[in-house]
């Protein structure tokens, strides 16, 4: 199965209160968001979140966002600047790139294809 994945790039490094503000951006456009269950003894379980407080604290932390019969994953680390997302590809917007759009501080989206982009950005220590 072919995805499609994005990595946006945000101003400032991810802090509890960014990602709740990220968390409400996406409760008011989206389904459903699930967050898997930190920790390597809980595997790939999720749970539902129906609020930003109930965020579960990590340093590394994974969502699915629901929108209908689709969904995206959404990666991203506390103190770091990224998010990277992967999907299922879509003939309109994928999902993959709308949780990413309307998002506080982001300044940079870029395509999963573009390897030159990517490469300058794990460089930087971005990723």
């Amino acid at each position: 199965m072919i995805s499609r994945g994005y990595v946006a790039v945000f101003a400032e490094p991810h802090t509890d209160a960014s990602i709740r503000t990220i968390l409400q951006s996406w409760f008011e456009r989206f389904t459903r968001i699930e967050q898997v269950i930190p920790g390597a003894q809980a595997g790939n379980s999720t749970v539902t979140l129906t609020s930003p407080q109930e965020l579960l604290p990590s340093d590394h932390l994974q969502f699915r966002v629901i929108q209908g019969d689709d969904f995206s994953w959404a990666y991203l680390t506390r103190g770091r600047r990224v998010i990277e997302t992967s999907g299922l590809p879509n003939e309109k917007i994928p999902l993959s790139l709308d949780v990413l759009l309307e998002l506080t501080g982001v300044t940079e989206v870029v395509d999963q294809s573009d390897d030159r982009r990517l490469d300058e950005l794990e460089r930087d220590g971005l990723m």
